[in-house]
């Protein structure tokens, strides 16, 4: 995969140390271990594994500002990525921003986009799936508080893939699964398509809660397709496990 060019942008940012050295901000995006090399069977409950061919995200829009009312400082670029081409565990370097000194303590990304195409394997049996993702997010306040004085800060957007397979959408510890997709394979091709998750309910299910949650279209999520889509919307963290508070839909 080509790398992204690098872009560089400077805008001037309020309640900054005018007299502090400009830094800079390392924009990068990974997609660990578990999309580049897949998720083995014992992270999930039903001992099914999955692996990803495909795993492109339209990843950008990093930003970061020094407080409430700073002006951010931003590469306003999109970058199409494939997550599931191997770095290393380096990840892709898409932008390096540059800083004027100061406390930044507000970090945000966009995703507006993410395609999916893998697998799922058990016992001999396997399930495909070409699954895209229409919605566009933007990541705010992320768990990020770094000082710069001349110095570099890293910001990685990181895409937890196993989050489309989450059993819960409400609980804090949800196990991983796959059965309940490779179930919904009705016409058993061995794919299991966006539509054939629609098809199915999961009003009756045990597992699969979703509380007062809503989907990306704020619609209640009755049906595999809406759940898998609500879940999509989780999946990007900031350096590694960090969190962002604010998930986003863009118009």
């Amino acid at each position: 995969m080509k790398r992204a060019l690098l872009a560089t942008i400077l805008l001037a940012a309020c309640g900054s140390d005018d007299d502090g050295a400009t830094g800079t901000i390392t924009a990068s995006v990974y997609g660990e271990e578990f999309i580049e090399e897949g998720i083995p069977s014992d992270v999930f409950a039903d001992g099914w594994a999955v692996s990803f061919t495909t795993f492109e995200v339209n990843v950008g829009k990093f930003a970061a500002k020094a407080g409430e009312g700073s002006p951010e400082v931003t590469d306003p670029e999109l970058h199409l990525v494939d997550l599931a081409a191997p770095t290393g565990g380096a990840g892709t370097e898409l932008a390096m921003i540059e800083a004027p000194a100061g406390l930044y303590d507000h970090f945000g990304y966009a995703i507006e986009g993410i395609h999916v195409v893998g697998s799922g394997t058990k016992d001999g049996v396997t399930k495909t799936f070409d699954w895209t993702f229409t919605t566009k997010l933007g990541y705010a306040h992320c768990e990020m508080n770094n000082q710069i004085d001349g110095n570099n800060v890293d910001m990685q957007a990181t895409v937890h893939s196993d989050h489309l397979f989450y059993d819960s959408a409400t609980s804090e510890e949800p196990e991983v699964r796959f059965q309940l997709i490779a179930d919904a394979d009705t016409n058993a091709d061995n794919t299991v398509t966006l539509e054939e998750l629609a098809a199915k309910d999961i009003r009756g299910e045990t597992l699969y809660q979703t509380g007062s949650l809503t989907g990306p279209d704020g619609m209640a999520i009755t049906n595999l397709r809406q759940y898998v889509t609500y879940q999509q919307t989780t999946v990007g963290h900031i350096n590694g496990e960090g969190h962002c508070e604010d998930v986003i839909a863009r118009p």
